[in-house]
């Protein structure tokens, strides 16, 4: 067998002379002709990052963490060291070292353990085969302990040593070292025991490094110091022996401590990671797209595979640290005496007529520990990202009767008298059919006045609402809803059922459902700033979007999805609803003292309250022209539903309040938008003309008959406004 391995290794440069020759030469076409498997592209960590550039985290293909450095990056007395120990007459042998690969096939042979024969190319073509292998039979090839293996490894060896220079495949092997304690390459070595580069290393760092690569777990510093060192003395005697340094350098360098100082990061994947505390939730739905959404399945596939990728979210790192700090506040992780139920706040923020999704914020910690108190459900997006079943909405939901009665044209002026509690029927689905009576009262409990379109949404009146939504048409507003991108948070469309009718639990279409105006469907906190968005943007309609660009380690640029921009309500229609929304922020208006100022001074504002029914859901929408957020509060319990839990559970910073209403959580809106990226100088809402129609029956600021209630609504916070928007009314309709 001995005879047969030199064989092979002759057949490679001898000449075929004699019968000898003619055996040499078979010998050598059939290593010639080997196959050569092409060596892929090594797994190389991958960066997440914001907007600017700046690190959020790191994502490692299949767990290997690798930063591939440059030859001329290598401290020398790191490249001297690995040749020393390793493979001291690399710069002398060619392809092949024939004495040591000899030495490996005989050892092969003889069951003895495979060492000392291989060349630095072919140890490289090992660690390279072992981090390319993809699947559990190509990683059991890559180790096995057989000539077979060998023999391919040299073969690839050469064609290895015929592409890259001496100097590259140097720095190539140093790359794909294993120095153990998740460390694969001299530069994540370097960082990992001594805190420094690998353009930095030492003499006796480098040695120690050298000198790991032989048995990464017998020679770890950190489990085994006195091995470690002993074996790093030897590579140091070795350097002295070929002149690499001096005998006394040596001897001084041998007595030398370890000088270790390891690096406190520890490998962190992805959203995990240390860098990503403040925007974990908004890290793992960058991810959660690029898993589920087929237009990253090109990029996503290279992320797990090879890696590399420079993936530029469009994360804004200000807007980001007011969000996190203002749910975190507001409604801190339990336990909290301010949050003694474990109820929860989660709020999205995104820029206006761009569909960049600026901040995610939830106030949980982002992990799988839950005796921790650690969450990985973000409960701002949908189901499929990694989000919740959603929430209900409340008042907020209003906007799509709004926007519907501004469409067919109904002046700011209209007014409707309406008495609480009301039962209503005529609401028709989109086939014509009954949708039931609708029962419902409003916040202020029992009572009659006249309201108009304005102070009719500003004060959030439900039973108005109602009446509004069926003179509409309940098949407009849900057609106006899915125009703007509402949908339920499992991703259904609003005109599907979920479940089986006539079975427990089946939800109604949304055209079927007379309450929905007030916010009865489960939609995620992403999907209703989306829409508010779109009001702020003047009629265009954004898709949500988290990643602005993926850069390739090339350089090239992979797909990312368009935001897909399209205008769906006209530019006037958007002013007369912002301009109505602009009179919720001051009194009588549901969120009065929620407004944001900048210097002292008020800065253009709009939004809606939402409360859903006995108060077990809040919500706040808010957008001034440049930014859009909504905050939902409630309580993660699920799985079905989230309600917010009641007094004297419902506390949060401000206090128990008992009954948390949608300008509650328009505090949390507030507090974000102090200290959020408004842009400079601060823009202007467009102004509704005078002359325009929704004037036409007067301002509607002033009801033609004052309001008579006679139940005063529900106090908020002693700190804060004086009471939410309407909810109630969140039931099935009469179904």
């Amino acid at each position: 067998m001995a005879a047969a391995a030199g064989l092979i290794v002759a057949a490679v440069a001898v000449p075929a002379v004699g019968g000898i020759g003619i055996l040499a030469r078979d010998a050598a076409n059939k290593f010639n002709n080997l196959a050569v498997p092409a060596l892929g592209q090594l797994p190389v960590r991958s960066e997440i990052l914001d907007r600017h550039g700046h690190l959020i985290a790191y994502y490692y293909p299949d767990n290997v963490d690798r930063v591939p450095v440059a030859y001329g990056q290598i401290a020398p007395v790191m490249r001297q060291a690995i040749v020393a120990i390793e493979d001291a007459r690399y710069y002398q042998h060619g392809a092949l070292d024939f004495r040591g690969t000899l030495r490996a096939l005989v050892n092969n042979v003889e069951h003895n353990p495979v060492q000392g024969g291989s060349t630095l190319a072919q140890q490289y073509v090992k660690n390279a085969l072992i981090l390319t292998a993809t699947t559990s039979a190509q990683k059991a090839d890559a180790i096995q302990d057989t000539t077979a293996r060998k023999i391919r490894e040299l073969r690839i060896a050469i064609k290895v040593e015929h592409e890259l220079t001496k100097d590259q495949l140097l720095a190539a092997y140093l790359n794909a070292a294993y120095f153990n304690n998740h460390a694969i390459g001299v530069e994540l070595a370097a960082e990992r025991y001594f805190s420094t580069t690998a353009s930095r290393l030492t003499l006796t760092q480098a040695a120690l490094l050298a000198g790991m690569v032989e048995n990464p777990a017998q020679y770890n510093p950190l489990a085994f110091p006195r091995n470690a060192r002993n074996r790093r003395n030897v590579v140091l005697t070795r350097m002295a022996q070929l002149h690499y340094i001096t005998p006394a350098r040596a001897q001084a360098a041998e007595r030398a401590s370890l000088g270790l100082h390891p690096s406190t990061l520890a490998l962190q994947s992805g959203c995990t990671s240390r860098s990503a505390k403040d925007a974990a939730f908004f890290c793992d739905y960058a991810l959660s797209v690029m898993k589920n959404d087929p237009a990253y399945h090109e990029a996503w596939n290279e992320l797990n595979k090879t890696g590399g990728l420079k993936i530029y979210t469009t994360l804004n790192e200000q807007d980001q640290r007011a969000a996190q700090h203002a749910v975190d506040y507001m409604v801190p992780p339990p336990p909290s005496q301010y949050n003694p139920a474990g109820n929860a706040a989660a709020e999205v923020l995104i820029q206006p007529g761009t569909g960049k999704v600026r901040a995610i914020a939830v106030d949980r910690p982002y992990g799988n520990d839950r005796a921790a108190g650690q969450d990985n459900v973000d409960y701002a997006v949908d189901s499929k990202y990694d989000g919740g079943v959603g929430v209900q909405t409340g008042s907020s939901s209003k906007i799509f009767t709004l926007l519907t009665a501004l469409k067919q044209g109904y002046p700011f002026g209209f007014s409707l008298k309406i008495v609480s509690p009301s039962s209503i029927a005529g609401y028709t689905n989109c086939h014509g059919q009954g949708a039931g009576i609708y029962t419902l009262s409003n916040a202020e409990g029992p009572g009659k006045g006249t309201f108009t379109l304005y102070n009719g949404t500003t004060e959030s009146i439900n039973v108005f609402y109602a009446h509004l939504e069926q003179r509409v048409g309940l098949c407009n507003v849900i057609k106006t809803a899915a125009s703007l991108g509402d949908h339920r948070a499992d991703g259904k469309s609003l005109f599907q059922g979920v479940g089986k009718p006539g079975k427990p639990g089946y939800q109604y279409p949304a055209d079927d459902i007379p309450s929905f105006t007030l916010g009865s469907i489960n939609v995620s906190p992403m999907t209703m700033a989306a829409a508010y968005a779109t009001v702020a943007a003047r009629g265009m309609y954004c898709s949500p979007i988290a990643i602005g660009k993926i850069v390739t380690m090339s350089g090239g640029l992979l797909p990312v999805k368009s935001a897909g921009c399209h205008r769906v309500i006209s530019t006037a229609v958007a002013d007369a609803a912002t301009h109505i929304l602009q009179g919720v922020m001051v009194s009588p208006g549901t969120a009065a003292g929620d407004e944001v100022t900048r210097g002292g001074v008020v800065i253009p504002q709009a939004g809606k309250t939402g409360t859903a029914d006995d108060f077990e859901y809040a919500a706040f929408a808010g957008f001034t022209p440049r930014l859009t957020g909504y905050v939902s509060m409630f309580n993660p319990k699920g799985p079905i539903s989230h309600p917010m839990d009641g007094y004297p559970g419902s506390c949060y910073r401000a206090g128990c309040v008992g009954q948390v209403f949608g300008a509650n959580a328009g505090q949390i809106w507030q507090l974000t938008f102090e200290h959020a990226d408004l842009g400079s100088p601060v823009a202007n809402f467009v102004a509704v003309p005078a002359d325009s129609i929704y004037y036409s029956k007067g301002d509607g600021v002033s009801s033609p008959t004052p309001p008579k209630h006679t139940k005063t609504p529900a106090p908020g916070p002693t700190t804060g406004p004086g009471h939410g928007g309407g909810g109630g009314g969140g039931g099935g309709g009469g179904l």
